[in-house]
Order: structure tokens, then C-alpha cells, then sequence
């Protein structure tokens, strides 16, 4: 099969495509003919060996968590799917190995694909949308009427943090630059600040700050924070803490770096807004997989306007 392989890491001319054995499905597996998958910021960071401490250096690796397509494969101790069925799901294997035309996921991380979306589409919200629940609903349970403040509002994760939270009745103020305004408040945002004209800190108090993009630290989003108030951000800074559901102690008026868990229910959960119309993929962009050094160097800019797919299949 064909598949994006890394041989060693680096910058994105490192990825090289070629033919590498296909997956055998194992106890408890599921083996998915890729159609599409995503370019998540964490990929081109594994890419250049800024997670090696956590992944592993064990080449041929290949990357890629979130994946759509049709199942080619199941092991005999799985029940719920079959060959033929359309699928979406998030990778909790190694690196993830959905960079490629079959891929083996865990039976758990896959659900039905809605018919509401297409195979890129569906790849896009995946991640990023584990990432949206984990944070506003399991870590802070963002109530209706809270006010959330969600910085990076028009990227992968904050277009779906504007209607997560939308969904679960919060006031949302998204931010983000002025070029991209109208596509936030289409999202369901009931404010939008542009960031090049107005200091969104000094427009609160807010019940959550959801720093999607890491641009803040801590101490001065406090600022911006009711007393109890909550700091969530993507990227690890001073003065926070890690959440992981089930394992976490939760506080009000505390900073926490959330990212994602993998649970079959949330993606369920995901799968049930888009067949109720209630969330909508953003794409910022679409790539081939013979494309996808092109597609990382994309990503790398941080400039996406929602997410980047890659068309693994026709």
C-alpha cells in the first residue's frame, strides 16, 4: 500500500511516499481503507522529533491520527462493524498510521460516518473535536450562560470551540483577525473581537478563557478571568496544570493545558451535532497524499482557517 513514511526526523522534505506492507487486522482492530485523513499541529511536531520522549523513535513510522473511510477488515473478537461499513474515528495506535491507504485502528475509536459529510470532512473534526469536549466539557463542564472567551477562534480547533460551546448554551466571544470575523460569527459566536485592533484580555471578566493557539500565558489571562474563572490552553505553560479525565482533580480558578482522550461516546457525540445540524467542518485547505509535505508546510504557518485535509483516495 502507499503511505507517507518518515525514515528518520526532520523538516517536512523528510516524508517521503512509497509502497510499505499493508496492516494485519489484531485482536480488539479494525483495518480502515483510508479515504482521508488530517494535518494536526502535533504530526509535524512528531515529524521533527519534538515528541520522540513520547512516540518513540521506531522507523518506518508513519503519522497521522484522524482517518475516514470504509472498513476492509475486522477481527474476529469485534462486534459492531463489518466490511463495507463507513467509518470515521481518531488513531489511538503509536503514532497513529492513518497517513496511508489501510490503516488499523482500535474498534473503539471508530463510529458510523455520517452521511452528512464527506470523507475529508469527516477527517477534519476528529482530533480536534476530542480536543473541544475534553476541554470545555469534561475538564471546566461549561455551563449555559457562562461567558467564554475562545482565542484562535478561526483555526482547527476554535472553529469547533465556537460551537461546542455554542451547542452547550455559553456566551462565546471568539478572536481572531478581522479577515475572518463573519466566518466565526457564522459559527454561532454571539461576539467577535479582531486581535490587530483590540486587546481581547481587557474585555472581561469571562468565565473560561479557551486559548486555543497558546499565544497567552497564564498570568495575564487571569486578567481577563472572573474570580473562579478558568484558563485552558493547548500548549503547556507556567503556572498550570495537566487535566486527564478520571485521573484529574478539578478546581475552579486554576489554569489547565488540556488536550485530547479518545472515547467512543464523544465521538458519537461529535457524529450526533453534524447529523442534528449543529456542527459544521471548516476546511482551510485540501492536499493529496503525494501532497502532504506541501500540506505540513501549510500547517506550519499556523495560518489555517479551520482544518487541513489530505484526499488519501479519489
Amino acid at each position: 500500500m502507499k503511505a507517507a513514511v518518515l525514515d528518520e526526523f526532520g523538516p517536512s522534505s523528510v516524508i517521503q511516499i512509497r509502497d510499505i506492507p499493508k496492516p494485519t487486522v489484531s485482536d480488539g482492530k479494525v483495518l480502515v481503507e483510508v479515504h482521508a485523513t488530517s494535518i494536526n499541529p502535533i504530526d509535524w511536531k512528531m515529524r521533527d522529533g519534538q515528541m520522540a520522549a513520547r512516540f518513540g523513535e521506531d522507523f518506518p513510522m508513519v503519522l497521522g491520527f484522524d482517518c475516514s473511510g470504509v472498513v476492509a477488515d475486522v477481527a474476529a473478537d469485534v462486534s459492531g462493524f463489518e466490511v463495507g461499513d463507513v467509518v470515521f474515528g481518531r488513531s489511538d495506535l503509536g503514532t497513529g498510521g492513518c497517513y496511508a491507504e489501510y490503516a488499523e485502528v482500535s474498534a473503539g475509536t471508530l463510529v458510523k460516518k455520517p452521511d452528512q459529510l464527506s470523507h475529508e470532512e469527516a477527517a477534519s473534526i476528529v482530533l480536534v473535536g476530542l480536543t473541544v469536549i475534553n476541554g470545555l466539557i469534561r475538564c471546566v463542564k461549561v455551563q449555559p450562560g457562562q461567558k467564554v472567551l475562545i482565542v484562535g477562534a478561526s483555526g482547527g480547533v476554535g472553529t469547533l470551540a465556537v460551537q461546542i460551546a455554542k451547542n452547550v448554551g455559553a456566551h462565546v466571544t471568539g478572536v481572531c483577525s478581522g479577515k475572518n470575523a463573519d466566518l466565526v460569527a457564522s459559527l454561532g459566536a454571539d461576539a467577535v473581537i479582531d486581535y490587530t485592533q483590540e486587546n481581547a484580555l481587557e474585555t472581561g471578566p469571562y468565565d473560561i478563557v479557551y486559548d486555543t493557539v497558546g499565544v497567552h500565558q497564564y498570568d495575564e489571562a487571569r486578567q481577563a478571568l472572573t474570580d473562579d474563572g478558568i484558563y485552558l490552553t493547548l500548549v503547556p505553560v507556567p503556572g498550570i496544570d495537566f487535566f486527564i479525565p478520571g485521573q484529574s482533580e478539578f478546581e475552579k480558578g486554576k489554569g489547565y493545558f488540556v488536550a485530547w482522550t479518545t472515547l467512543t461516546e464523544d465521538i458519537e457525540q461529535l457524529a450526533a451535532w453534524v447529523r442534528e445540524g449543529k456542527l459544521r467542518p471548516v476546511i482551510d485547505s485540501e492536499f493529496t497524499l503525494d501532497q502532504i509535505r506541501d500540506a505540513h508546510e501549510r500547517s506550519q504557518t499556523e495560518r489555517a482557517v479551520g482544518k487541513i485535509v489530505v484526499r488519501v483516495r479519489d
